[in-house]
């Protein structure tokens, strides 16, 4: 090997040692997030958020996680087309309660008891709903799977069920594109069987 990659080599290797906590992937993950919350992919916004990413890895590092997923292709692709399409529907129902005549629009905080114990697609699923123009997701207790949200435009208890069916739909649609085994979580007859499995919420 020459020497300007053993150089190269070494370099790198100290510079991991000074950023202990960064990983391409967490970077790669951060700013993803980062491009999605500004709505606009440009160099500007790529940029700027693979700079926050850094900063944010450094101050405050990431504990290591053991992720133990799954990837399946269609249903991750099912899971990324419906949650394009769920931001642009409602986009149009947030603008349209911004600008229709009568009274302002209310909401309503709610709870509900995510199915999965996975700490990453509690926030995964918690993130995509959030993402989701008029629902923000409050607090988030991994512990107790406990998601808390405020949703947009909600009156009546249906209109509220709604909202819990689109969130445990979101989840659904996470699990099976990428936990090991998403019916043991989804199916009520395999939940029942599965301790500390069971969704009450």
């Amino acid at each position: 090997m020459s020497a300007g990659g053993v150089g190269a080599r070494d370099r790198l290797s100290r510079a991991r040692r000074r950023l202990p906590g960064v990983s391409p992937a967490a970077v790669l993950w951060l700013t993803a997030v980062w491009v999605l919350l500004w709505g606009s992919l440009d160099v500007l916004n790529v940029v700027g958020g693979v700079l926050v990413a850094l900063v944010v890895l450094v101050l405050f590092p990431l504990p290591r996680v053991d992720l133990r997923l799954r990837l399946r292709p269609l249903a991750f692709t099912i899971l990324v087309v419906r949650f394009l399409a769920d931001l642009v529907r409602a986009s149009v129902e947030v603008a349209w309660l911004a600008v229709r005549p009568g009274p302002v629009s209310r909401g309503v905080v709610m709870d509900l008891e995510l199915a999965s114990d996975d700490a990453f697609l509690q926030t995964l699923t918690a993130e995509m709903v959030s993402l989701v123009p008029g629902s923000v997701v409050i607090d988030l207790e991994p512990g107790t799977r406990l998601l808390t949200l405020h949703a947009l435009g909600v009156r009546t208890r249906a209109q509220a069920e709604r909202v819990r069916h689109k969130v445990r739909a979101q989840e659904a649609r996470v699990l099976r594109a990428l936990h090991p085994d998403p019916e043991a979580l989804l199916d009520p007859r395999r939940r029942r069987h599965t301790p500390g499995a069971e969704v009450t919420g």
